[in-house]
């Protein structure tokens, strides 16, 4: 498994938590690395500002992606 690091475009957005959620969904094998890249542009392009982890979820949410599905919850940061 490779690992995703954050771009200087993406470092200033995403709150920690939200990007240690989509870390730890692509860990648990919930999101392949396509599905983690697309949801990335995609919060990206449709939230202003700082991406909150309630913001991701909303997003993921729109996309039908299902953070249930993780055999672990954790957050990674």
């Amino acid at each position: 498994m490779t690992f995703r690091m954050m771009g200087p475009h993406e470092r200033g957005r995403f709150a920690p938590e939200a990007w240690g959620l989509l870390v730890s969904l692509r860990g648990a094998g919930v999101l392949n690395a396509a599905e983690l890249e697309h949801l990335i542009d995609r919060a990206m392009a449709q939230i202003d500002g700082r991406i909150a982890l309630d913001d991701l979820r909303s997003v993921m949410e729109g996309a039908g992606y299902d953070e249930g599905q993780a055999p672990d919850q954790t957050v990674v940061h």
